[in-house]
């Protein structure tokens, strides 16, 4: 497989990035950043080349590319790329989805009706533009409780759960403020217990549903702030699993892809949330890559060059058990004054970054950007890799003005 020398856009520079900026490094692959001018990246460092652009416009990164040459484009672990992304798949004939897909990414409401009308199983939901339409439709789904969303946004924003018709109405004015569509989505909150699932489709196969726990978070609606491997579950329910994560990447249009898909098991049923052409946030590349015994970021970089994945796939051996956990101050902010890991970092340690530094602005924690530092861990199975994070996150010392 060659790819050394052949030249791949990335979409983004922020801490997501990191892995994929480093393993194009290990690969000989010259990077090219494509990111905001004004907020310095943390990947900026380890891209080859930058160009700056807004890439949430497709507009301005096909122009701003448009005397560029690169045989491939990418992103990870965040959903603001996708559309240019899709654009210069589109324009450029490069391998990965369309921009037609990736609006089927962006679009939760678009998503749902394609979903459904797909067969694909899936919460039920309405469009709704008023208060009053918001209280007729609950009656509808079945009433409280419900999940109202901004269908435009990521990250666990824009996202309220509501137990009642006063919550009903904060939810909706919260979303309505901040999404730009003149909608928000409406559905009914399944309960039931919620886990996600990577997946690879690669020329129209799909090489894995790989099923992984997700530690939550209770700020205005659930969060996730870390993720483990193996995810236990029954034989039955693991095919259903597949099954439903199959038939949801052929409704999106996925393929050459990462994919990411949140899913709830209520009473037997596997749903579908929703789903995204893109390796999930929050170290879940680093938990394939420790479950597979393969590196996933390197996997990504070849479909997104047109080179066959499964050359790194093939070479896949039994992993082990993975567990992430993203520092957070639940209940401080303000400005940091110093934050340092004091013990040692020994083979347990699969990574351990930290993503801010004195001076930095800390907000409580409501959504995944709020992040202050990411630990992964690996180990036999899931017990011993909870009691190597309890000993690498108590050794973590952080003081917030």
């Amino acid at each position: 497989m060659e790819v050394q020398g052949k030249r791949l856009l990335i979409l983004g520079a922020g801490r997501g990035q990191i892995g994929l900026y480093k393993a194009a490094r290990e690969m000989g692959v010259i990077t090219i950043a494509g990111t905001m001018a004004d907020n310095n990246p943390p990947c900026i460092p380890l891209a080859d080349e930058v160009c700056y652009m807004n890439i949430l416009n497709p507009d301005e990164v096909e122009a701003k590319t448009s005397c560029l040459h690169f045989d491939g484009v990418a992103t990870c672990c965040l959903d603001r790329g996708l559309k240019a992304l899709g654009r210069l798949c589109d324009t450029r004939s490069l391998p990965g989805f369309s921009e037609a897909v990736a609006e089927l990414c962006n679009d939760k409401a678009k998503m749902k009706r394609r979903l459904c009308d797909c067969g694909v199983n899936t919460a039920a939901y309405e469009q709704v533009t008023t208060k009053e339409e918001l209280l007729q439709v609950v009656e509808e789904i079945g009433g409280y409780p419900i999940i109202i969303k901004a269908t435009d946004l990521a990250g666990s924003q824009g996202i309220y759960k509501a137990v009642n018709e006063n919550e009903a109405l904060d939810g909706f004015s919260k979303a309505k403020h901040i999404t730009k569509k003149d909608y928000v989505l409406v559905e009914k909150f399944l309960q039931g217990h919620e886990f996600g699932t990577q997946a690879f489709i690669s020329n129209g196969e799909v090489l894995f549903v790989m099923p992984h726990g997700d530690i939550l978070y209770q700020a205005a609606t659930a969060v996730p702030i870390g993720h483990y491997v193996p995810y236990e579950c029954s034989t039955e329910l693991q095919e259903k699993i597949v099954v439903e994560a199959k038939k949801a990447i052929k409704a999106i249009g996925l393929d050459n892809c990462a994919v990411n898909i949140d899913f709830i098991e209520e009473d037997g049923t596997v749903y579908v949330l929703e789903l995204t052409g893109r390796i999930g946030a929050n170290c879940l590349p680093e938990l394939v890559s420790i479950h597979y015994g393969v590196n996933y970021y390197k996997m990504v970089i070849a479909a997104a060059l047109g080179v066959d994945p499964k050359a790194f796939w093939n070479t896949r051996k039994e992993g082990k058990a993975g567990l992430s956990k993203m520092i957070i101050s639940p209940d401080k902010e303000g400005v940091l004054e110093s934050i340092f890991y004091k013990g040692e970092k020994n083979a347990d340690i699969y990574d351990l970054t930290l993503f801010v530094r004195p001076g930095s602005e800390v907000k409580r924690f409501s959504n995944s950007s709020h992040c202050l530092a990411q630990v992964v861990v690996e180990g036999g199975d899931l017990k011993e890799c909870e009691e190597r994070m309890d000993i690498v996150v108590s050794q973590i010392e952080m003081r917030i003005e």
